[in-house]
């Protein structure tokens, strides 16, 4: 299992999340936070879902 925290802060009528050592990426709404946390994840280190943990701060 690959474990990351991801900080999510809002911008406008957005949100920007940043997982330390993978990348940024942004989602629309505070319900996709930790689901667009986990695409990048999964897209900047070709992990499979299923072994990717990601925690969400809203900072």
């Amino acid at each position: 299992m690959a474990d990351y925290t991801a900080t999510a802060i809002a911008e406008g009528d957005h949100w920007v999340i940043d997982v330390p050592g993978v990348g940024t990426t942004t989602a629309g709404s505070v319900n996709d936070l930790e689901n667009m946390a986990i695409d990048l994840v999964i897209a900047m280190t070709h992990t499979a879902r299923e072994d990717v943990h990601v925690e969400v701060r809203i900072v």
